[in-house]
């Protein structure tokens, strides 16, 4: 299945898959603390934040990379 894929393609979904695994699993519990504040915020709502940053980062990327090419559209459709 993944032999198509060229290996940028494979490291930014395996990224992808890290950070939603990362958020929504229990391993967000690692997290679950108040104290140290960062920025003014519990470290529970930082870590939160900057995992979200990082895979709203990641979108862009992946978009910019092939996902709003039109080479990806004319694939799609054939």
């Amino acid at each position: 299945m993944f032999k198509r894929y060229p290996k940028k393609k494979k490291i930014l979904y395996s990224l992808i898959i890290l950070c939603f695994i990362v958020l929504e699993t229990p391993l967000i519990l690692l997290a679950n603390t108040t104290e140290p504040f960062v920025l003014g915020m519990p470290f529970f709502l930082f870590w939160n934040l900057g995992w979200w940053f990082v895979l709203t980062g990641l979108f862009f990327i992946g978009y910019m990379i092939n996902w709003g090419s039109a080479e990806s559209k004319e694939a799609d459709i054939s």
